[in-house]
């Protein structure tokens, strides 16, 4: 190699050794306390830079601290102050990517080791050491047992965070005892406590034990377990009601529990010691639950009732009856249904009503008794017996004070001639499913469950056998405030000068307590005026006199309790009729009644039925002679344009013949068949229709004839009104058209015969 050569590659060398100089680090941060400190510790923390740059610090990545001269001393310092929480300091020059840093943690030094226990754990022979120091150190702990023999010098393990340490060794089966010793110990110091020795015998801890199972009575179960070897057995159980019972007994008899509860759900665990002197309780083992069995009820129901409206056209009077339910030790079991035993005054026998589960049922009845019972799967319960009679109302002074926001005070004066029982009942305004009573032996009862801005009524009775008192109990609320909603009325009947007015109830749950009373507002749009009326609870309706006819007014309805007056309910706006509209109605009315009659009248003589009736009516009228057989009127024909007839003329023997009756000649419209029949015999043509009386000749035709002597067509009409005669008939009088003869017509040629008046085709 040349000289030149070897003087670069030195040259190259030395400015690489020059670069390097300062090691691969940007920085190097160092504590002056270390890495673990006490907790609550000052330190201080220092960053060493290996070049010339822009410098910051950082604590868990926040800035604290930036030097902007490159030419800055190489060092960095920081002070903390109080290091309460694990921190993390770190540097970094602002030309290079790469910083450097440090992990500071707090902590504790440990306590003496203390509570201390091993146990023997009996299916392998090892032993299991517990201990703690009082605390948890927070930075990491290394604890230490020592047993005292050659073959096992020390057992290491790890504090956990909660300041427990715990080891788990063999030991030779022929040492009665353990003798061992602890340590602790941290970068912040360390602790030792011992010896501390054990006798086997009293550390041995038998296996948990296991219950296969378990068979119940309504009073008494019995356990059975995998293994009962060992001499005492500790059972404990409970019931839904969160009490647990410890039942201690030795394992060679039975393990049975009685004095239970019958139908009830208990949950049992055993555990198990070789004695009451040697060794340790096991685990208790898993629950196994089991269910006793049923009995029959062995309390009386609680029995109440109230009055009810009898059904219409019934002389029975009506009750509803109710009853509470028992409990869960009185029913013991579940209640299937109720049966109710109705007898009668006078009557042996008794009327049976199974009832499903609920809690009443209405009775109709007269001087009777009733008696209630329960019945689960195994029996029946004691009868309740129970009269039941129409209370008698009294008048007696009753105060009333709330206790607080569920409960009342009740006070009465003590009634005439009464015993010293009562019961109060209540229930919430319109809902008497949800009666609740209580007896008392006194004038003094509190009643408790009530709800707040929620109104009841009630009674107090009188208990006596043959004629119970009453005093009633209306409008009680623990507290209370204005109503939630308003009434929303609604117009009655309307007239110029009156206005009957109506208004809905307001939910119950919007009453906000017991309503008193009600006031309408009337406002004249005109005038502006307001008049208000005030209505007592529990009216809803009202009629306002006095009104202007013609005029506008509008109306809405308040609710009051006594916490206050409620907001308006929705407004009713009305105008009263004026004079001449009162008038034009009552004309519109008669006018369409008088019509309505007009259209109803000829309909109803369309039917058979009616004709029928009309007809037997008129045979009971007196027979009127037939005008054209008369003798009087064939002898004294006049013209062609007025016939007069003079009965006086006439023998006045004649009894068809009436008294002097002047007739004149009138067109008649054809309303039923007694015109007859008409032939004319005329030259002029069918569009003139133009026919002499000297040639219409007259044709008698009864009434049940053919016209024009066409009996087969009579014959043909009839058969097919049969046919249809359940149709009422389409024919109208008023629509028949007017025959037309041309001239006028004589009692000649008109037969009239009204016994077939109401036979109209």
């Amino acid at each position: 190699m040349s000289s030149e050569c070897t003087w670069s590659v030195l040259i190259m060398l030395c400015f690489i050794l020059a670069t390097g100089a300062h090691g691969g680090t940007v920085c190097t941060v160092k504590s002056s306390k270390g890495v673990e400190v006490l907790l609550g510790s000052n330190l201080t923390v220092s960053c060493l830079f290996n070049y010339q740059c822009t410098k910051r610090t950082f604590r868990n990545g926040t800035l604290i601290k930036f030097i902007q001269s490159p030419n800055s001393s190489s060092e960095v310092s920081v002070d903390v102050k109080n290091l309460t929480k694990p921190s993390t300091y770190s540097c970094k020059c602002e030309e290079h990517a790469e910083p450097c840093g440090i992990d500071i943690k707090p902590g504790y030094p440990p306590n003496v080791p203390q509570n201390l226990t091993c146990i023997q754990k009996m299916i392998s022979g090892n032993v299991s050491c517990i201990w703690t120091t009082g605390r948890g150190t927070i930075i990491g702990t290394t604890c230490q047992l020592w047993v005292h023999d050659d073959l096992h010098p020390s057992y290491m393990s790890i504090m956990d965070s909660t300041g427990l340490c715990y080891s788990t060794f063999p030991i030779k089966s022929s040492m009665s005892q353990l003798v061992v010793s602890l340590s602790v110990s941290n970068s912040l110091g360390s602790k030792t406590s011992g010896p501390h020795t054990f006798i086997l015998s009293n550390i041995v801890k038998p296996s948990m034990p296991n219950i296969s199972e378990v068979s119940c009575s309504s009073r008494w179960c019995s356990l059975h377990t995998d293994n009962h070897s060992m001499n005492l057995v500790e059972i404990q159980y409970s019931s839904g009601n969160g009490i647990r019972n410890i039942y201690e007994t030795d394992a060679k008899s039975r393990l049975n529990i009685s004095s239970l509860q019958p139908d009830t759900m208990y949950e049992f665990q055993i555990r198990r010691k070789i004695s009451h002197t040697v060794g340790l309780w096991s685990d208790w083992s898993q629950s196994n639950k089991a269910k006793t069995k049923e009995e029959a009820p062995d309390k009386a129901l609680d029995v109440w009732y109230l009055q009810e409206q009898k059904p219409p056209q019934s002389e029975s009077k009506c009750f509803r009856i109710f009853w509470k339910e028992l409990n869960i030790s009185d029913a013991k079991g579940t209640i299937q249904r109720y049966n109710i035993s109705v007898r009668k005054q006078m009557e042996i026998k008794n009327s049976i009503i199974a009832v499903p589960p609920r809690r009443n049922q209405s009775i109709c009845c007269s001087y009777c008794s009733v008696s209630v019972s329960a019945i689960n799967s195994v029996g029946q319960s004691p009868v309740k017996f129970i009269p039941l009679h129409f209370a008698g109302l009294v008048s007696v002074s009753l105060s009333h004070s709330p206790l607080n926001n569920h409960s009342i005070a009740l006070s009465w004066t003590k009634f005439a001639n009464a015993g010293t029982k009562y019961v109060v009942h209540w229930y919430p305004v319109e809902n008497r499913e949800g009666i609740q009573w209580i007896r008392v032996v006194d004038n003094k009862a509190h009643i408790t469950g009530l709800q707040p801005q929620q109104c009841y009524q009630g009674a107090v009775t009188a208990l006596q056998p043959s004629d119970p008192k009453m005093l009633s109990i209306k409008g009680i609320s623990t507290w209370q405030s204005a109503p939630e909603q308003g009434p929303v009325p609604q117009l009655g009947w309307k007239k110029s000068e009156s206005l009957n007015v109506t208004w809905s109830k307001i939910p119950p749950k919007k009453r906000r307590g017991c309503l008193k009373k009600y006031t309408i507002y009337l406002m004249d749009k005109s005038k502006g005026d307001i008049d208000s009326f005030s209505v007592d609870h529990p009216k809803t309706h009202y009629v306002i006199s006095g009104l202007t006819p013609g005029q506008c007014y509008n109306l809405w309805v308040t609710a009051w309790t006594d916490a206050g007056e409620g907001p308006r309910g929705s407004d009713l706006p009305f105008c009263t009729p004026s004079d001449s509209e009162r008038m034009l109605s009552h004309v519109i009315l008669a006018g369409a009644a008088v019509l309505l009659t007009c259209l109803i009248i000829p309909c109803l003589c369309q039917f058979t039925s009616v004709q029928k009736r009309f007809s037997w009516c008129r045979k009971c009228l007196p027979t009127i002679p037939d005008p054209a057989n008369s003798k009087c009127a064939k002898a004294y024909t006049d013209d062609q344009s007025e016939i007069k007839f003079y009965l006086d003329q006439c023998d006045s023997s004649m009894n068809e013949e009436p008294d002097n009756v002047e007739v004149e000649e009138v067109s008649y419209p054809p309303i039923c068949t007694y015109i007859k029949s008409f032939s004319q015999e005329s030259s002029s043509s069918d569009a003139t229709q133009i026919t002499s009386i000297t040639d219409i000749t007259e044709d008698y035709i009864s009434t049940h004839g053919a016209i024009s002597g066409g009996e087969e067509e009579d014959e043909e009409e009839e058969t097919g009104l049969n046919e249809f005669e359940f149709f009422p008939s389409t024919h109208s009088p008023f629509l028949e058209p007017l025959v037309v003869t041309g001239g006028k017509l004589t009692l000649d040629v008109v037969k009239i015969d009204c016994s077939e008046f109401l036979d109209c085709t």
